[in-house]
């Protein structure tokens, strides 16, 4: 599996229209390869946003960051608020006796 994470800063009195713009990537209709998407906001520091994509497949991720869907979505962060970075992660699964263990590689 394959994901995205885009973590980013809003100032407070622009917050809730970056997060309404959140909530409409969230609930848009998912690309073909993309599992999931989510929202988060620091508990601590509901200024810091955690936006993450699980894909499926690496081909599929890869056209999904060429398009004009994610280049809206990283203009809107930048117009709303400051792009701390994007990163890149592959989870791969190994077994270990009775347990699952998932190890996580994250690439900036």
């Amino acid at each position: 599996m394959i994901g995205i994470s885009i973590r980013a800063e809003v100032e407070p009195e622009l917050r809730r229209e970056l997060m309404q713009t959140c909530k409409m990537w969230v609930s848009d209709n998912l690309p073909a390869g993309c599992l999931e998407r989510r929202a988060y906001e620091d508990a601590m520091a509901p200024t810091h946003l955690l936006l993450l994509e699980q894909w499926s497949e690496a081909t599929a991720m890869h056209a999904y960051l060429s398009s004009e869907g994610f280049r809206a979505l990283i203009g809107a962060v930048k117009v709303l608020g400051k792009l701390d970075d994007i990163r890149i992660c592959e989870a791969k699964v190994v077994e270990s006796g009775d347990s699952t263990i998932k190890l996580e590689q994250w690439n900036r």
